[in-house]
Parts: C-alpha cells; structure tokens; sequence
C-alpha cells in the first residue's frame, strides 16, 4: 500500500473514532427530547463500520482511479498544449514568412521590371546594331552596283563615242581622199607589210 492510501486510510479511521467519541452529547440532545429514543453504541457501531467500508473502497479503488484519470487527462492536456503551442510557432512563422514576401514584393516587382528593361534595352542594342551594319552592307553593295552600273555605263559611252568618232573620221577621210590617194595609200600599205 502506497504512503497515500495509508494516509488516506488513517485519516478515515480517525474521522470514525472521533465520531465514536463523542457520544455523550448525542445522548444529551436525545435526553432533550424526553428520553424515548437512547442511542447505545451498537446504532453507532454498524454506520461507522459502513462508512469505513466505504472509506476503505474508496481510498483504494476509487481515488487510484480517479488519480489515474487525472494523470492521463493531464498528459493528453500537456500534450494537446505542446501540439498547438507547436501548431501556434509554425503558425506565426508562417505568417512572419508571408509578411517579409509582402514587404518584399514591391522591391521584387521593381527587380523584375528593372530585369526586364535591361534585357529589353539589350535585345534593342543588338538589334540596332544588326540594323547598323544590315544597312551598311547594303549601302556597300549598293554602291558597288552603282561602281559596276557607273563603269558599264562609261563603257558603253566610250565604245559609243570611239564608234561614232571613227564614222566620222570615216566620213572625213573618204570626203578628203580622192581615189587616186586611196590606191597611193593602198600601195603604201602593202609595200611597209612586205618589208615587214
């Protein structure tokens, strides 16, 4: 038997022997009321045992019991508490998280459309820079077409002109020779390939 239950048995025992201690004034209260009624021992006898009893069965039944109970509830109270005092941290650094996002988020939005410019800015640099030199290979070949147009043109222009200066030289010619210097330079001609 545990010190508590002793303790417990001990007091319950002492509760009934001061119960049956003390019987002088119950008989005096009775003697009050005319002597009809004497309470003797043995009526006090059979409740004190009864209470007893009962004392005992529920110092050593009940009350393990009971205590039992309450360590149990106890544990899955301290345990329920554990749970939500867990639960209630995860809970605020939750939110703490969500918080330091939201405070982060306008400077984020400005990194991603400062992100964005730059690459935007990039992409329209190295595009102009295609256009830029896209346009001065053009503009090389554009000029050596018109080089090459320019020279066959000035060709053209010199066969056209040598052409039209020898019909005339031609026409000159043939106005101032008269026949007899045609056969004189006919002559000429054949005796300087001879000799050649």
């Amino acid at each position: 038997m545990s010190g508590a239950r002793r303790n417990a048995v001990r007091a319950t025992l002492v509760l009934a022997a001061c119960r049956l201690t003390q019987p002088a004034p119950l008989l005096a209260s009775e003697a009050g009321h005319g002597g009809a009624h004497a309470a003797g021992l043995s009526s006090l006898l059979f409740p004190a045992i009864n209470f007893a009893i009962f004392a005992v069965i529920v110092a050593r039944y009940v009350v393990p019991a009971l205590r039992e109970h309450l360590r149990r509830r106890s544990a899955t109270i301290a345990a329920a508490a554990e749970e939500a005092r867990a639960a209630l941290v995860a809970a605020q650094e939750a939110l703490a998280t969500v918080a330091r996002r939201r405070r982060g988020l306008a400077a984020e939005s400005e990194s991603i459309r400062h992100d964005l410019a730059t690459v935007a800015s990039r992409q329209a640099e190295r595009l102009l820079a295609h256009a830029e030199e896209s346009a001065r290979r053009r503009l090389a070949d554009a000029a050596l077409v018109a080089e090459q147009e320019r020279r066959r043109a000035l060709d053209a222009v010199r066969a056209e002109t040598a052409a039209a200066a020898l019909e005339i030289a031609e026409a000159r010619i043939r106005a101032a020779l008269s026949p007899h210097d045609q056969e004189a330079f006919v002559r000429q001609l054949l005796t300087d390939a001879s000799n050649r």
